[in-house]
């Protein structure tokens, strides 16, 4: 993966416009930007048009709408410019993989589903709600660094903390990995 996908998206970067700016300032730029890059008027480039059409419509009901954009701020904060890469990646994963008893690998194949899936949503070749997005990269960072609740090394509970955080984010992500892993086998 290359860090520039790899890094959260910065809505208010590609509006253009400052993180403190009102609503009314993020409507303006939205509008603004929409009328560029709307596909009528980029006929040569329709579908790259189309992709940056839905990126601001995400962006906008994102930063339009107080809570999320309250959520969102805070996600934003906590991932600027972080590459997601040096912390969570295939190697890491396995690595932790072999640390855990047998009894539980089985609950962490899920790990390897949630990584697929993060990775092609930051590529862009699966489109998921950056919330959603947010979520599974939170579950990963958790799961891979050794800072937890319960450290990974006591025995038969060390993993419990990290199962815990994985499952919660299975279940609330159920429609997305079902439609990611039917994307997946076509």
């Amino acid at each position: 993966m290359d860090s520039a996908s790899d890094q959260f998206a910065n809505y208010y970067r590609l509006l253009g416009i400052d993180a403190q700016a009102d609503h009314q300032a993020i409507k303006q730029a939205y509008l603004a930007k929409i009328k560029e890059w709307h596909p009528d008027k980029n006929p040569d480039r329709a579908e790259e048009a189309e992709e940056k059409t839905k990126v601001l419509n995400q962006a906008f009901g994102i930063l339009g709408d107080p809570e999320q954009r309250r959520r969102y701020d805070q996600m934003l904060r906590f991932t600027e410019g972080l590459d997601y890469s040096a912390y969570i990646n295939e190697k890491a994963i396995r690595d932790k993989f072999y640390k855990a008893s047998p009894s539980i690998m089985a609950v962490l194949k899920n790990v390897i589903v949630l990584y697929a899936l993060f990775k092609d949503a930051l590529t862009g070749n699966f489109k998921i709600p950056p919330e959603s997005l947010a979520m599974i990269g939170g579950g990963l960072l958790y799961f891979l660094l050794p800072l937890d609740l319960i450290p990974d090394f006591i025995t038969s509970i060390g993993y419990l903390d990290d199962l815990a955080v994985l499952t919660t984010i299975v279940n609330s992500l159920k429609t997305e990995i079902c439609d990611y892993r039917f994307w997946k086998e076509k």
